[in-house]
């Protein structure tokens, strides 16, 4: 299992100039970096091509936080991987969608969606992916020839409410919420762990891996805290993941990803 706490990525953080003015920030917790870092601009797409991966061939997971300023408009775009963001700070749109801590939106390879436009106090969210996308936004109209030819697929879930601090400290027990699941392994689910309660997560094997995001309380595991805005990750040969809570308690989002499509 893949685990980073923000304390420990934290000098990865960097913005980037958006065209209009206004910084986009990344913190790159675990994976190659989504797009060129050396990029001082997110005006440019497509000057990477993406290969798919081959027999056999397995990419790292991702997990990058970004932070967009009031005014910084992300336009509509694809990835060419799954991937599953989700809002922790802040608030705006998702293309129609009003946005808010925790939201959680699904995309599917090759599947459009935005523009991603920031409210008064900014929004910040993460990016996760089973399999590493390293080229980058492909904004639309102009990347539309580059898109594979796969199923449209955006889910945006209902929103999670958080426990607050004294709530999660005073859980007597555990529970696993199940706030998505669909017949592919897609699935979206809420860990809330009493203090030092352990629980196991479900199987990343139903799916394509699991990511998880620690919101609320903190993890203890292998001896180490990760409290929130830690990221981890299960392949799906690694099947289920036993979280330990800390002292205070822990809540857990736990996203699956859809077992990949038969060629």
């Amino acid at each position: 299992m893949l685990a980073k706490s923000q304390v420990e990525v934290a000098s990865t953080r960097f913005s980037r100039v958006f065209t209009s003015g206004q910084l986009v920030w990344r913190t790159e917790f675990f994976g190659p970096p989504p797009s060129p870092v050396s990029s001082d601009s997110l005006a440019v797409a497509g000057a990477i091509d993406y290969r798919e991966p081959g027999p056999g061939e397995v990419r790292p997971a991702q997990a990058f936080l970004v932070e967009q300023e009031p005014g910084a408009v992300v336009p509509p775009h694809f990835h060419f991987v799954d991937q599953f963001q989700v809002v922790v700070a802040g608030g705006g749109k998702l293309g129609a969608h009003a946005v808010e801590p925790l939201a959680v939106h699904f995309a599917g390879a090759s599947t459009g969606y935005g523009p991603i436009t920031p409210g008064d106090s900014g929004l910040s969210y993460f990016t996760f992916r089973a399999s590493a996308d390293e080229t980058g936004a492909q904004y639309l109209p102009g990347a539309r020839p580059r898109m594979r030819p796969l199923p449209k697929r955006n889910v945006i879930a209902p929103r999670i409410l958080m426990g607050q601090l004294q709530d999660v400290a005073a859980r007597k027990a555990g529970v696993l919420e199940t706030v998505l699941e669909k017949d592919d392994g897609l699935a979206i689910f809420y860990l809330r762990l009493a203090p030092n309660e352990s629980m196991t997560t479900p199987s990343a094997a139903e799916g394509n891996g699991l990511s998880m995001l620690v919101s609320a309380g903190a993890l203890t595991l292998s001896g180490r805290s990760y409290a929130p805005w830690s990221c981890l990750f299960v392949a799906p040969e690694e099947g289920s993941a036993t979280l330990q809570a800390s002292d205070v308690g822990a809540e857990v989002l736990v996203l699956r990803y859809p077992r990949a499509l038969n060629p």
